[in-house]
């Protein structure tokens, strides 16, 4: 009698139905299920399958592609119309991730917009344009177009002639000009600018731009007011304009107020080389200075200090021997005091008679003979080089004269040290080196002869 056909459970049918079709495997019984699940051979009839541990295992297949379920379609498992649906674990961080991004573009817009509000701030404000065309006015030297951005003409008493003078074009650079908010009062503003050169010197100053009636912005009193101090030249020198010095006898003469325009300027730019000058510029923006060297007086207002101007090692060489010829110059001459001459005699003794001296129409004849030169060097003393004895020099005076009393005719000889500190030193302007006397640097000036500056005997 054949065997009892086994009754199949529905749900065991449709798990292995899906199993031989290959469905997903969320579909799929468990190792339980499985085993107790008959195949098709059983089904019809067949020996019963022997248990799951006698089974051989098969390992899935490693180039089966794994396709990821797309959490926006509902799988078989979604419950029916009248149950809620439930959002997906994928579509939740898709959307935070979507958020997150928008978040950061709106940020970076707004960083874009204030970045570029900085860097590119529209049209440049009208004070502020002013100012920098009249730094680049003077860059390039166009003096006219610089004098008609001033609101104001410069102080009548100051020297406006190095202003009018053509200036040369000047290297130099702009480095900032910015306005200042809120720094003045209605009609006018404040525009911050600096100016550099090369050597990384700079100047600042906050202009004052006023507005000017239809003209437009116009910059209030933007000039320097220069004064020198001492100098041992006679001459001042801006930008290589030279204005001379009063001509006085007095060790100290001033150029009075020169009025300039801001930039860089250099001083004493022509003189000759046999000076030590200085050849840098100088950044100067409006304000009142005073040039002057290390440790020298000059008058009020901001220093600006330049290298002490002294001869070179050349010069002072050159120095030496116009200081000999000079000497020699003096000795030739036939007298015993010559304004001018460091040595001299008001009188001489007679030889033998103590107490009895040759002076004036008494003596019939005088020599003079440099026994040994001065070994000088030169100095700067005000506006003036001063020579200056390391070693004295001497001289021997020869003098023969009749007392008027006595009747003695006799011939006398005397050896002098000459006198230190009386002699100056000019600069020509071809390089070479005048010696005069002091107190007699111009034609004209007096020379007592019987100043006690110059006997020395």
């Amino acid at each position: 009698m054949p065997p009892a056909e086994p009754v199949l459970d529905p749900l065991q049918v449709e798990a292995a139905a899906d199993v031989r079709h290959g469905e997903a495997a969320a579909d799929v019984p468990d190792a339980e299920t499985a085993a107790d699940v008959p195949d098709a051979e059983t089904a019809a009839g067949a020996p019963a399958v022997e248990p799951e541990h006698d089974l051989p295992h098969v390992e899935p297949e490693d180039d089966v592609p794994y396709v990821e379920p797309e959490d926006d379609v509902p799988g078989d498992d979604v419950p029916g119309d009248d149950a809620p649906a439930a959002v997906p674990g994928g579509a939740r961080l898709r959307s935070a991730r979507r958020r997150t991004i928008a978040w950061y573009a709106v940020a970076s817009v707004i960083i874009v917009l204030l970045v570029g509000a900085l860097v590119w701030p529209g049209a440049p404000d009208p004070a502020e344009r002013q100012v920098r065309a009249f730094l680049a006015a003077i860059q390039r030297g166009d003096v006219a177009a610089a004098g008609a951005l001033a609101a104001d003409e410069p102080d009548p008493s100051a020297d406006d002639s190095f202003l009018r003078a053509s200036a040369p074009r000047q290297r130099w650079r702009i480095t900032s000009v910015r306005a200042v908010p809120g720094a003045t009062g209605a009609g006018e503003t404040a525009v911050d600018a600096t100016i550099s050169t090369a050597a990384a010197r700079t100047a600042s100053y906050r202009f004052t731009v006023v507005r000017s009636g239809a003209g437009g912005w116009r910059l209030r009193d933007p000039y320097v007011y220069l004064s020198f101090g001492t100098f041992p030249l006679p001459y001042v020198d801006v930008d290589g304009h030279r204005k001379a010095l009063p001509e006085t006898a007095a060790r100290v003469a001033r150029a009075g107020t020169l009025v300039l325009f801001p930039g860089v300027h250099r001083f004493f730019a022509s003189a000759p080389d046999t000076v030590t000058v200085p050849r840098a510029g100088y950044p100067l923006m409006p304000g009142t200075y005073v040039l002057r060297q290390p440790d020298a007086p000059g008058p009020d207002g901001t220093p600006v200090t330049l290298p002490r101007t002294t001869l070179t090692a050349r010069a002072q060489r050159q120095a030496q021997r116009e200081v000999d010829a000079y000497l020699d110059a003096c000795a030739r001459h036939r007298a015993l005091v010559t304004a001018g001459c460091p040595f001299g005699a008001r009188s001489v003794p007679v030889p033998g008679h103590p107490g009895q001296v040759f002076r004036g129409a008494e003596v019939t004849s005088v020599a003079w003979a440099v026994v040994r030169h001065p070994v000088v060097a030169v100095q700067p003393d005000g506006n003036e080089f001063s020579v200056a004895d390391r070693r004295p020099g001497l001289v021997r005076l020869t003098v023969t004269g009749t007392d008027r009393q006595t009747g003695v005719h006799a011939t006398t000889t005397l050896t002098c040290p000459t006198r230190d500190g009386v002699l100056r030193v000019e600069v020509t302007d071809s390089g070479g080196l005048r010696i005069y006397p002091e107190g007699g640097r111009h034609p004209g000036d007096d020379l007592d002869d019987q100043d006690f500056r110059w006997p020395t005997c």
